[in-house]
């Protein structure tokens, strides 16, 4: 399971490790707002799919349901070994880059 979610993460990011310079240099840093669109592309994927089942969802839930599947995703990748750096701080790979 967790394989699949850091992929189908890179694959909402566009990200790969052949084609991104950072990640093939060994680089393993994420900005927190590219983690963020990507947990909400991921989440709004997962309200259509249970929308077309018939499942409705107050807005309270939906709301705090989004926030914990950032928190999630972002600890997910950080159990893998990346570093999730906040908005306005430069990624380390692009400084030594």
């Amino acid at each position: 399971m967790r394989v699949v979610s850091i992929g189908l993460v890179f694959a909402v990011l566009g990200l790969s490790a052949a084609s991104t310079p950072s990640f093939a240099s060994g680089c393993r840093q994420l900005l927190e707002s590219d983690v963020k669109i990507a947990s909400m592309r991921l989440y709004a994927d997962m309200l259509a799919n249970a929308a077309r089942r018939g499942w409705n969802y107050a807005p309270e839930w939906i709301v705090s349901g989004s926030k914990r599947h950032f928190d999630e995703l972002k600890l997910r990748l950080i159990d893998d070994g990346y570093e999730i750096v906040p908005v306005g701080r430069p990624l380390q790979c692009d400084i030594e880059g």
